[in-house]
């Protein structure tokens, strides 16, 4: 795992404010926290969300947001599961 999408998961965990909350998709918030490119936390996210490591709650058809969430797998690999 490198450093810049630990960076992000750890940004995802740390605005959550809880294990089991969700977090709307907005990449400006998480670059803005995290310090970093919103065009990187954008493509970070979607690798993370590919490789398993974000699960999805809603989506944009039958939610109108996306909100993901840093499952156990994204816990694990940043230390707090």
């Amino acid at each position: 795992m490198d450093e810049m999408s630990l960076r992000v998961m750890k940004s995802i965990f740390d605005l959550s404010g809880d294990i089991e909350e969700n977090i709307y998709y907005e990449p400006e918030d998480i670059a803005e926290y995290a310090r970093m490119d919103t065009y990187a936390v954008r493509q970070i996210l979607c690798r993370l969300y590919d490789a398993g490591y974000l699960g999805e709650c809603m989506n944009i058809g039958n939610e109108g947001y996306e909100t993901l969430f840093l499952n156990q797998r994204g816990r694990t690999a940043i230390g707090v599961e």
